[in-house]
């Protein structure tokens, strides 16, 4: 086998070596260019695809050059291909001395609309062409008048870059729309998107009101009012479907001026990927699905013209646009996110909620869901109420009433704040029972039994909280002090907490009340102001205090803000909503102290004060059993206990149950 391959080799080489002997090494010069040669060319920088509008010329324009500049020259123009010969090419171009590239029109005055016309044309000859040019002698355009056909029915729009970039509500709006088919896109165009909607100026003309339709919608953007948009001209929102079907795709919106110039010059928004970046990674295009198209987060921008030099700003929070009312209202009847849902507000005189997980008070609106489903019996929007932003901004907490059914909450409702670092949802107790009941005053209040969790389900409070509501006024008469309260507070030097048996009755002189029960105190004269209804207690010597042990002075004291003995600062006090009497922000004292010169020093004293209606005494004089007093000294006093921020701390987890599985917070 060696022999051979030894063989193979030896006998291919000789044939090399032969071949190499009979080869002749010729070279043939190429064609040389032609003296005067024009080196004509038609620059890259040609436009490939016109898209015009309707009301443009029906003509484009090209541009042709040369590598020369001597000499005038008239060139050629040959055509390759001409779509229905709608194009009328010039026979010729010509080169002015000097010149080396020179600007040509092509009309097409027979061109309809929607149609898509090809030309191709170049230019022949040894005279005009340089072979050995990297320059394309050839030219191809294509050139489409859109043809806009109206959409008969409107789309909805809502906006998630004006809105976010001001802070204002993200609500729906009707768009009217005209289609284009352009090859393998879908375009739709919207006139005036952000135009004035349909509505009227208060009463003092410093807000314009918009008014949406029975669905909610609005008929133009509710944030802008009249005089705010430019309405000298016509402003289009374009968007691009790069797929023929129109069911799915990629959504590019191209780069418009709004018409909306406020402070800080014309709004513009557009896709951020394609007109200022080309990072689509993050900054992805919009899509289209099942009728709606969704630009997420960081898809859109807004600038203003004279906002930092014009900045663009990708906007955080989405935009969608349904195609149809339909795909709108069938995208929104399942209520996914109760801070979504839209609501009206319940107008009334006194709407107030008491927080105990927060220990705090403040005034908030009640609002019910607008019914996005009317038809539906069973539809989630039914019997909803929402008190929104109500323990963070953007976030609120949504419940169900029905008389006669009572109170149900939805589970799991984030409401925007975190404890230890870990974000909190709220979800219906089962130790405390939400309910709905009117006081004596026509006050209704709403008991929400919460607890409040993390996402995995561990527990950090349950609390009652609960919202005062009526439509009229509360008032409060004379007539409302005077019975029998418990009378609550903390000890002024770190002992028991108070709750007393107490009665406030009607005194001797006019508008003045005598408060008997508190210890130590055998009378507490009170006085009643009738424009304020507020009761107030002020420093006094009070009748002697008879004990078996003898008979002893009394004085009462108050404490001020700062925790200091005081002489002048007094105690004030009305009802909340709840009906009870508590301190009012008006108060200079915070709480009181009672002193004997005889027993020595200072007997007793509470602040944080209430008195609690107790409707089960009978009617009179309170009595209450006097046990020897122990004698404290001013330093005693306690440094008064700080109201904490929340009332929260780690404990066991909801039974798994209870959760909803892939909790997640919304996105703002």
């Amino acid at each position: 086998m060696k022999i051979n391959k030894l063989y193979i080799i030896f006998f291919i080489a000789t044939l090399f070596f032969a071949a190499c002997d009979e080869y002749e090494d010729t070279v043939e010069s190429s064609p040389a260019v032609p003296e005067g040669c024009q080196g004509v060319y038609f620059p890259s920088s040609n436009t490939a695809v016109f898209e015009l509008e309707p009301t443009e010329a029906t003509e484009i324009t090209l541009t042709i050059a040369r590598t020369v500049s001597t000499g005038s020259v008239d060139v050629p123009i040959s055509v390759q291909s001409n779509t229905d010969d709608v194009f009328n090419v010039p026979a010729t171009v010509n080169f002015a001395d000097g010149k080396t590239e020179v600007d040509f029109t092509v009309p097409f005055p027979s061109a309809g609309e929607g149609t898509t016309y090809s030309l191709k044309l170049l230019v022949e000859g040894d005279q005009y062409i340089n072979p050995y040019s990297a320059a394309s002698p050839v030219v191809s355009t294509q050139v489409t008048r859109i043809k806009w056909e109206p959409v008969a029915e409107p789309m909805v729009y809502v906006d998630g870059t004006f809105s976010t970039f001001y802070g204002v509500s993200i609500v729906p709006m009707y768009v009217w729309a005209e289609k284009a088919q352009l090859g393998e896109s879908v375009r739709y165009r919207f006139k005036n998107a952000y135009r004035v909607a349909t509505g009227d100026w208060n009463a003092d003309n410093s807000d314009y009101i918009a008014v949406p339709d029975g669905d909610g919608i609005y008929d133009g953007y509710p944030s802008v009012w009249p005089g705010e948009m430019d309405e000298s001209q016509d402003w289009y929102t374009t968007i691009e479907i790069y797929d023929p079907a129109g069911t799915s795709g990629d959504v590019f919106m191209s780069a418009h001026e709004l018409g909306v110039s406020w402070s800080y010059g014309m709004f513009s928004i557009g896709s951020v990927y394609g007109n200022i970046s080309e990072n689509i990674g993050s900054y992805p295009l919009g899509t289209l699905s099942n009728g709606v198209i969704t630009f997420p987060a960081n898809s859109l921008y807004i600038s203003m013209a004279d906002y930092e030099d014009g900045g663009e700003y990708p906007a955080s929070t989405p935009t969608y646009i349904y195609l149809t009312k339909e795909a709108f209202i069938a995208a929104n009847l399942k209520i996914e996110d109760f801070n979504d849902v839209e609501y009206e507000a319940i107008a009334g005189a006194v709407s107030e909620f008491a927080s105990a997980a927060y220990s705090d008070n403040w005034s908030q609106t009640l609002a019910m869901a607008v019914d996005a489903d009317p038809d539906n019996e069973d539809s989630e929007y039914k019997n909803l109420y929402y008190l929104s932003n109500l323990y963070a901004a953007g976030y609120g907490v949504a419940f169900y009433y029905e008389e006669g059914v009572g109170v149900t909450i939805p589970e799991n409702q984030p409401i925007g704040t975190e404890v230890f670092g870990q974000d909190i949802y709220v979800s219906a107790s089962e130790d405390i029972e939400s309910s709905v009941e009117v006081n004596s005053k026509g006050v209704t209040i709403y008991t929400l039994g919460l607890i409040f969790h993390y996402a995995d389900g561990t527990v950090v409070g349950e609390f009652a909280e609960k919202f005062f509501y009526s439509e009229d006024a509360v008032s409060y008469a004379k007539e409302d002090f005077i019975g029998n309260f418990v009378m609550s507070g903390m000890s002024q030097f770190g002992e028991a907490d108070a709750s007393m048996d107490v009665n406030i009755a009607e005194g001797d002189d006019e508008n003045t009340f005598v408060i008997t029960g508190i210890t130590y105190a055998p009378e507490v004269l009170a006085l009643f102001d009738p424009a304020t209804s507020v009761m107030t207690i002020t420093p006094q010597v009070m009748p002697d205090l008879v004990l078996g042990s003898g008979t002893y002075d009394v004085t009462l004291y108050t404490t001020d803000l700062d925790g200091g003995v005081s002489t002048t600062a007094v105690m004030n006090f009305t009802f909340n909503m709840q009906g009870d009497l508590i301190m009012t922000n008006t108060s200079t004292a915070d709480g009181y102290l009672i002193r004997s010169e005889a027993a020595g020093g200072w007997l007793d004293g509470y602040y944080g004060l209430s008195f609690t209606p107790d409707a089960s005494k009978s009617a009179g004089i309170a009595t209450q059993s006097v046990v020897p007093f122990k004698v404290h000294t001013v330093q005693d006093l306690v440094q008064k206990a700080q109201i904490a921020t929340n009332n929260f701390k780690v404990q066991g987890k909801i039974s798994p149950k209870t959760l909803k599985k892939n909790i997640n917070p919304v996105a703002l």
